[in-house]
């Protein structure tokens, strides 16, 4: 047997326990050695197999954990970026925690927020576009005002100073129609601006009074026959014959109604016919349900346009507005009043036929019949002698005080004037008065600071501030501190005197 082919230890206990000659004289005992050699080779081979296997597997081993762990990183990094995106669009107010692991959940909220977040930013866009629109319809407006009253101020002005120049009698006659409808127009166009303030801001209260609507739609209709004969046009009230006429609501805003709409087809109407049509739709358990059609043989509007004449700032067109004048409230205001009733206001119309603007109403009946005279809110109002009436005018503006007390003394009130809040109150404590007209602003003290002494000692004596101070804030507070009502400067003749008839005792 050759030695060097044995296995290393058991060359060692064969050399120990057997001689050469012993093995080589029996083929038996080689032939084992020899299958016990191969099992020691064997044995070698596959220890060396299983530590290189080992080593290997510690390796590899060691590779995948790592990229196990960087895996882990990453996912974790994504995982807290998702949360972090999610918590940035989101919308609830409520935040997600990071240990939310299930990163198909947070990747469908994450495509939840984002969706909301497109619609968001859609909804951002149109009301932007809105507002742009708004803007430009504002400047729009701005610019028809302005020619508004420009135009009847120029009248004003240049009638003035032909007036001055011509001084005579026939100038003053043939000029003084022209300066009263400017300054009417002037008049009307700060109404206008001023309901529509206060119809925006929720300011305006619907009467329920008695009155009777036939009655003061013809009333309408005869004080805007004028107006109408400028166009060449008539004006028809049609009323059915079972019209139940004595109703309860507000008088003036339905006054406010008739004629805005009235007023509009004159304007757009040349050489026609203006109809004011009153129809029963039927009664029921004492209310009335009726139908007011205005209808005109005018231009038309065309039925895109159908929305857009109710909106604020807006005409039909730009050039409407340049053609046939007007500051596009007129409309706005007459839907947000029939809202306040109710109801709403709807149009039918044709171009080169004409236009139909109606509404419905339910209102209770009056059954006492006894209607408030409706000739208080006509233009053709007849002012009444106020003769004894003591009136306290607390007024800066020599010019106001001029006029108030002209206008005041064709009535036979007696007027007492003082300059400013201080004076005011000095007067009051010397003397008696049925009533105190207050300005609001005025140097030294002004009008709120007297009304409050004035109050710390009568609590029934009426104060009316008669103020050009239109905003809300300011009337609240005059309100709030004891003025009983007021009057907005430039102020209607007829109004004072219907405002100073409530106070007067014969």
């Amino acid at each position: 047997m050759n030695k060097p082919n044995l296995h290393r230890h058991l060359g060692r206990q064969i050399d120990k326990y057997l001689s050469k000659q012993t093995i080589n004289n029996s083929p038996e005992l080689m032939a084992f050695i020899d299958v016990i050699n191969q099992t020691y080779l064997n044995y070698e081979k596959d220890a060396e197999l299983f530590e290189q296997s080992t080593r290997l597997n510690d390796k590899e081993y060691s590779e995948i954990t790592l990229k196990l762990k960087e895996e882990i990183g990453k996912r974790d990094i994504f995982q807290k970026k998702l949360v972090e995106a999610i918590n940035q669009l989101n919308v609830d107010g409520k935040e997600l925690k990071e240990e939310e692991d299930n990163l198909l959940d947070l990747i469908k909220i994450l495509n939840r927020e984002i969706e909301i977040k497109k619609e968001f930013q859609i909804q951002l866009n149109e009301s932007k576009t809105i507002a742009e629109n708004a803007n430009e319809a504002k400047s729009e407006f701005l610019s028809i005002m302005s020619h508004e009253i420009r135009t009847p101020l120029n009248a004003i002005i240049g009638l003035i100073y032909i007036m001055e120049k011509e001084n005579s009698l026939q100038s003053f006659q043939e000029n003084i129609e022209v300066l009263k409808n400017s300054a009417q127009n002037l008049f009307l166009l700060i109404n206008d601006i001023l309901d529509f303030n206060k119809i925006e801001a929720g300011r305006i209260d619907i009467e329920r009074i008695p009155f009777n609507l036939i009655v003061l739609t013809n009333q309408i209709a005869k004080s805007l026959q004028v107006r109408a004969s400028e166009n060449l046009n008539k004006i028809e009230v049609i009323v059915a014959d079972n019209f139940v006429p004595n109703l309860i609501s507000d008088p003036l805003r339905m006054n406010q109604i008739i004629t805005n709409l009235v007023s509009n087809a004159i304007k757009f109407t040349k050489n026609g016919t203006i109809k004011i049509k009153l129809n029963q739709l039927g009664v029921f358990d004492n209310i009335s349900t009726f139908k007011v059609e205005i209808i005109d043989t005018g231009i038309g509007i065309e039925k895109e346009k159908f929305n857009t004449i109710f909106e604020k700032f807006s005409q039909a067109e730009t050039r409407t507005s340049r053609q046939f004048g007007g500051t596009g409230l007129g409309l706005s205001i007459t839907k947000k009043l029939l809202n306040l009733l109710g109801t709403d206001i709807l149009v039918e119309s044709e171009i080169g036929v004409g236009t139909n603007f109606n509404f419905t109403l339910q209102l209770p009946i009056d059954l006492k019949f006894i209607p408030v005279n409706t000739n208080d809110l006509q233009e053709n109002y007849k002012v009444e002698n106020l003769k004894g009436l003591k009136v306290l005018l607390v007024e800066d503006n020599l010019i106001n005080i001029k006029i108030a007390q002209k206008i005041m003394t064709q009535w036979d009130v007696e007027v007492d004037l003082a300059e400013n809040g201080l004076v005011g109150v000095e007067k009051f404590n010397a003397h008696k008065y049925d009533v105190i007209l207050m300005d609001l602003s005025m140097p030294v003290m002004d009008g709120y600071e007297a009304t409050t002494i004035i109050r710390e000692k009568n609590k029934l004596i009426p104060i009316v501030a008669l103020t050009a101070s239109a905003s809300f804030g300011y009337l609240d507070r005059a309100l709030q501190i004891g003025i009983n009502e007021y009057i907005i400067k430039p102020f209607n003749p007829n109004e004072l005197n219907m405002k100073l008839k409530k106070y007067y005792r014969l």
